[in-house]
């Protein structure tokens, strides 16, 4: 199977792991400090989704794959314990900041991992928002909790940054009355 349609299918299976849970464990949103169990409910049910289709890929909680404690560093991994790394997940709460999204490419430049993703779960939302690190742009998805759906938001690369920073905000607005 080639790299594209590996990861596309990577893509949907965390789809329905983001449905399963969704509807299997959505009361965790309401625990105080819930990111920790959101996350490793999200591990279980990928753990369960890889394996059904290859046994021995796993899902694992926290690895240490950085080399320095001040680098983003994947909550989740999907792997064969080998050199295959299939999935890396870094999870939030909330956005992540500009540098987060910074550190994601540059982790996902520097990794073997196929897909390099980041989930905010967004808890005081209707949707979750996954970041897909590429070389030199981060893509943005909604995961919609209503209709269990993943839709495509915007593409945006490295160098518009600079143009996103000139454009004209409220508070900037605000400021030159």
């Amino acid at each position: 199977m080639n790299t594209k349609r590996k990861t596309i299918r990577v893509f949907e299976t965390f789809g329905k792991a983001l449905s399963l849970l969704e509807t299997k464990d959505s009361q965790i949103y309401a625990w105080p400090r819930n990111r920790i169990a959101l996350s490793h409910a999200l591990a279980v049910h990928l753990g369960d989704l890889f394996s059904e289709l290859d046994d021995r890929l796993y899902s694992d909680l926290c690895p240490v794959l950085a080399k320095s404690g001040k680098s983003l560093n994947p909550d989740i991994l999907v792997h064969n314990r080998g050199a295959q790394q299939l999935l890396s997940v870094v999870c939030r709460n909330e956005y992540l900041t500009e540098s987060e999204q910074d550190e994601l490419i540059r982790f996902r430049n520097e990794s073997r991992c196929e897909l390099v993703l980041a989930l905010s779960f967004m808890v005081q939302k209707n949707y979750m928002l996954i970041y897909v690190a590429n070389e030199d742009r981060i893509e943005y998805y909604h995961f919609d909790r209503n209709s269990l759906t993943i839709e495509p938001v915007r593409k945006r690369n490295l160098d518009s940054r600079t143009e996103d920073k000139d454009q004209l905000t409220l508070d900037r607005m605000l400021k030159k009355r």
